[in-house]
């Protein structure tokens, strides 16, 4: 079974949209409080749920017609948004490990994408 290009572009959009998931479950966190149980369910929170089940959704979609052991690293690309998102949303900085790692990432999947 070879894993058709559009499976590949399903886990990509599942990637950034669970990389949005992160992102907002991180806003949601910093508003929790041990004070109150309902600070669990704020908006942002459950936002990064939503967000979360839609990327599954996107996932499941992808594998119906794919190889799991070609799409499955790529859900590792979801590293790569949440550190661009990071930089950009929350101001975090980047250093040399991790640009690196970022590197070794794009390295590896590109292999196991050469290697179907």
């Amino acid at each position: 079974m070879n894993t058709p290009w559009s499976s590949v572009f399903l886990v990509l959009i599942a990637t950034s949209i669970g990389a949005f998931g992160a992102l907002f479950l991180k806003y949601g966190a910093n508003t929790m409080t041990r004070k109150s149980v309902l600070s669990f369910l704020n908006i942002r929170l459950l936002i990064g749920v939503f967000f979360y089940g839609l990327s599954s959704i996107f996932f499941l979609i992808a594998l119906k017609n794919g190889e799991l052991s070609v799409l499955y690293p790529l859900t590792s690309l979801s590293y790569i948004w949440i550190s661009l998102l990071s930089i950009k949303m929350l101001h975090e900085k980047m250093n040399l490990y991790k640009w690196l790692g970022i590197a070794a990432i794009l390295v590896g999947v590109t292999m196991i994408g050469f290697g179907s």
